[in-house]
C-alpha cells in the first residue's frame, strides 16, 4: 500500500525518485520500525532515512543499504521494461 502522497497537479506524473521514497517510507512503517530502528539497521543516521523518505539527496551507497535492511535489492532495468505490477493498468477495463 502507498503512503499518502503530496499533492500534485493532474497532469504531472510522480517521478521514480517519490515513488521510491513513498515505498520506503510505507515498507518501514508496515515492518513497524521508527527511522531510528532503521537506521541503526541498515548502519547509516537517522537524517539519512528521513532525506530518503523525502526524496532528498541520498548517496547510493546508503540507499542499498536501506533497501537491504528492509530485505530488499537495488536493481536496474531499462525503463521500457513491463513489471508484474503494471499489468493490472495496461490490462486494465476502461470504464
Amino acid at each position: 500500500m502507498r503512503s499518502m502522497m503530496r499533492k500534485k497537479t493532474a497532469n504531472l506524473s510522480i517521478s521514480n525518485v517519490e515513488r521510491l521514497s513513498e515505498d520506503l517510507r510505507a515498507t518501514r512503517r508496515e515492518r513497524k520500525l521508527t527511522q531510528l530502528a532503521l537506521a541503526e539497521q541498515a548502519g547509516v543516521a537517522r537524517r539519512t532515512v528521513t532525506n530518503a523518505e523525502h526524496a532528498g539527496n541520498v548517496g547510493i551507497r546508503e540507499l542499498c543499504r536501506l533497501a537491504n535492511a528492509l530485505g530488499y535489492e537495488v536493481v536496474l532495468r531499462p525503463m521500457d521494461t513491463v513489471i508484474l505490477e503494471d499489468l493490472n493498468d495496461i490490462f486494465r477495463d476502461d470504464e
